[in-house]
């Protein structure tokens, strides 16, 4: 009888082997330079700041160059020290142009260490023009990047070294060399100073310029906020005060009269005088900037029915006709049509003596076309007021057309054309 399959050993049970692992990929032999490499992070080949980079590029340029220039001596008939080339003279020239490479992290350091080397080698007698040539404009390069204070400190140092330098093993006209090679040696540390203090100048003038531009913002917005409120005040005192009287008499008269119809007249009064102080109300909320009056819904055409209302009830034969395809608009088409309407009732009323009146809302694709005719006496009130006015700098906002005046010898007609193309 064959041996039941086991598992750990154990007889009876059923076998389960575990999957076997897939073999781990051979590593790819290294050099211990590289394996450091990696530990440390630098697997880039370049270092992360492209300008360190090419200031290091630019450090071994210079100092193979003037290697070959400590190496050829050109200038020994220049100089009034003469050594001849080695290994001393290499290195100095080096290390005055390696300092190119810390110029950006340490600028005053760099352009010391690079005065200091140029200027030994200068007074061994070693040819360091190019080593000197590169400490000036190091010099010059800290100069830009340093405090005035600092600024002095280098201006000396620099101009003392080339003195020193220029000067040194001579016995004619020191004093004129020394002056002069002070100078040369100065002028660069002068240099980068003057453009540093004109780069302050301008950031400074260009801080001025945005204080004083935010100082004149803040001005105009008092100066609005001020008339804001004084015109919130002002309408408050005249038409609120008004209106909420209006308001109290019309429903205590309603209240005592035994007359039906006065007493319907008057809920009216109190009706319309109560929805006037609450689009006062918001629009006072508007002009103060409170926070509830964004909460209160605009005027729509769709509440027309509404607006005539109280122009049929005060014996008017007000028709209204809507063409084309209705469709919610801008709000500032829609509160503009609205005030229109509204307020060439409220002209109708007061002025026209009028019988019938016909308003008409065309819904076009490009445009709404908005017109109130009436019957009435014609021609514009006696006393002007804003009404009119008002709705032609109404339609004027939203880019629109605006036209009133008399119809033949009796009517009265205003017609205003709201493009919507400008208000989306």
């Amino acid at each position: 009888m064959a041996d039941a399959p086991t598992v750990n050993g154990a007889p009876g049970a059923v076998s389960a082997t575990a999957p076997t692992a897939p073999p781990a990929p051979r590593s790819v032999p290294r050099s211990r330079f590289v394996r450091w490499w990696i530990r440390r992070g630098y697997e880039a080949p370049l270092p992360r700041d492209p300008a360190r980079w090419s200031d290091a590029f630019a450090a071994v340029v210079l100092a193979g160059a003037s290697t070959a220039f400590v190496l050829i001596d050109l200038d020994r008939a220049t100089r009034t020290v003469h050594h001849d080339p080695d290994g001393f003279g290499v290195a100095l020239a080096v290390v005055a142009c390696a300092a190119v490479a810390l110029r950006r992290p340490a600028p005053v350091p760099a352009a010391l260490v690079a005065l200091l080397a140029s200027g030994v080698g200068s007074i061994a007698g070693y040819s360091m023009t190019l080593p000197l040539i590169v400490a000036l404009l190091l010099a010059g390069y800290a100069a830009l990047h340093s405090p005035r204070g600092m600024t002095i400190l280098l201006g000396w140092f620099s101009g003392t070294v080339v003195a020193i330098a220029a000067t040194y093993g001579s016995d004619e006209a020191v004093v004129g060399r020394a002056l002069g090679a002070f100078a040369l040696g100065l002028l660069p540390v002068l240099i980068g100073d003057a453009i540093r203090s004109e780069r302050a100048q301008t950031r400074e003038a260009r801080e001025l310029a945005r204080r004083i531009e935010e100082l004149r913002d803040r001005d105009v917005q008092r100066a609005v906020a001020e008339e804001r409120l004084r015109i919130a005040r002002d309408v408050h005192d005249i038409t609120g005060h008004h209106l909420s009287a209006i308001s109290l008499q019309a429903a205590g008269a309603g209240r005592v009269t035994p007359d039906p119809v006065a007493k319907a007249a008057l809920e009216r009064i109190h009706g319309l005088t109560t929805e006037a102080l609450g689009q006062t109300r918001r629009a006072l909320g508007v002009l103060r900037g409170s926070a509830p009056a964004a909460l209160a819904p605009s005027p729509r055409l769709g509440q027309l029915d509404a607006l005539l209302a109280p122009a049929r009830d005060a014996g008017l034969a007000v028709e209204l006709k809507l063409k084309g395809r209705q469709r919610p608009l801008p709000d500032e088409i829609e509160v503009c049509a609205y005030r229109v309407v509204q307020e060439s009732l409220t002209n109708v009323v007061r002025h026209a003596n009028a019988g019938e009146v016909l308003v008409r809302v065309e819904y076009g694709e490009r445009e709404l076309f908005v017109a109130v005719d009436d019957d009435g006496v014609g021609g514009p009130p006696r006393r002007h007021g804003g009404g009119l006015d008002g709705m032609r700098e109404r339609v004027a906002l939203v880019h629109g057309s605006f036209e009133a005046g008399p119809v033949g010898r009796r009517g009265w007609s205003v017609r205003a054309t709201l493009p919507l193309e400008a208000a989306t």
